[in-house]
Protein backbone atom coordinates (compact mmCIF):
# COMPACT_ATOMS: atom_id res chain seq x y z
CA UNK A 1 0.00 0.00 0.00
CA UNK A 2 1.41 3.64 -1.05
CA UNK A 3 1.50 5.89 2.16
CA UNK A 4 -0.66 8.81 2.02
CA UNK A 5 0.37 12.02 0.63
CA UNK A 6 -0.25 14.30 3.63
CA UNK A 7 -0.39 13.79 7.32
CA UNK A 8 -2.37 14.52 10.56
CA UNK A 9 -1.17 18.44 11.02
CA UNK A 10 -0.09 19.17 8.11
CA UNK A 11 -1.34 22.37 5.94
CA UNK A 12 -2.70 22.29 2.60
CA UNK A 13 -4.78 24.34 0.29
CA UNK A 14 -8.10 23.14 -1.20
CA UNK A 15 -7.97 22.82 -5.01
CA UNK A 16 -10.94 21.68 -6.78
CA UNK A 17 -10.17 19.16 -9.65
CA UNK A 18 -10.64 21.20 -12.92
CA UNK A 19 -13.88 18.89 -13.67
CA UNK A 20 -16.63 18.44 -11.70
CA UNK A 21 -17.52 15.04 -11.58
CA UNK A 22 -20.04 14.43 -8.74
CA UNK A 23 -22.42 16.83 -6.73
CA UNK A 24 -20.07 16.60 -3.88
CA UNK A 25 -16.88 17.84 -6.51
CA UNK A 26 -18.63 21.20 -6.97
CA UNK A 27 -20.06 21.79 -3.27
CA UNK A 28 -16.37 22.09 -2.41
CA UNK A 29 -16.14 24.98 -4.98
CA UNK A 30 -16.81 27.75 -2.59
CA UNK A 31 -13.61 26.81 -0.49
CA UNK A 32 -11.18 26.88 -3.51
CA UNK A 33 -8.01 28.66 -2.33
CA UNK A 34 -8.78 28.36 1.37
CA UNK A 35 -6.11 26.89 4.01
CA UNK A 36 -6.79 24.11 6.03
CA UNK A 37 -5.39 21.51 8.23
CA UNK A 38 -5.45 18.12 7.87
CA UNK A 39 -7.36 15.95 10.69
CA UNK A 40 -7.83 12.86 10.14
CA UNK A 41 -7.42 10.61 6.50
CA UNK A 42 -8.71 7.38 5.94
CA UNK A 43 -7.79 4.92 2.96
CA UNK A 44 -10.38 3.07 0.68
CA UNK A 45 -8.94 -0.19 -1.54
CA UNK A 46 -10.66 -0.51 -4.76
CA UNK A 47 -13.18 -4.02 -5.02
CA UNK A 48 -10.02 -6.35 -6.58
CA UNK A 49 -7.40 -4.29 -3.88
CA UNK A 50 -5.26 -3.21 -6.95
CA UNK A 51 -5.56 0.50 -6.21
CA UNK A 52 -6.18 3.02 -2.68
CA UNK A 53 -7.59 5.93 -2.24
CA UNK A 54 -7.25 8.57 0.27
CA UNK A 55 -9.87 10.72 1.88
CA UNK A 56 -8.94 13.53 4.08
CA UNK A 57 -10.83 15.19 6.89
CA UNK A 58 -9.56 19.01 6.49
CA UNK A 59 -10.80 21.71 9.03
CA UNK A 60 -10.39 25.66 7.27
CA UNK A 61 -8.12 27.99 9.22
CA UNK A 62 -10.25 30.62 8.36
CA UNK A 63 -12.60 32.35 11.33
CA UNK A 64 -15.24 29.92 10.57
CA UNK A 65 -13.32 26.66 11.50
CA UNK A 66 -15.74 24.53 9.05
CA UNK A 67 -14.73 20.89 8.62
CA UNK A 68 -14.91 19.41 5.34
CA UNK A 69 -13.76 15.76 3.95
CA UNK A 70 -11.82 15.82 0.18
CA UNK A 71 -10.18 13.71 -1.99
CA UNK A 72 -6.04 13.89 -2.41
CA UNK A 73 -6.29 15.54 -5.80
CA UNK A 74 -8.08 18.30 -4.14
CA UNK A 75 -5.57 19.24 -2.60
CA UNK A 76 -1.82 21.32 -2.60
CA UNK A 77 0.40 21.21 0.54
CA UNK A 78 1.39 24.63 1.93
CA UNK A 79 5.43 24.97 2.09
CA UNK A 80 6.52 27.04 4.91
Amino acid sequence: MRAPKYFTGQKVIIQPVKQERTPGDAAIESYAGKTATIEDYYYIYTPDRRQVFYVYTVRLTSEEKKELVTHEDELKPVFE
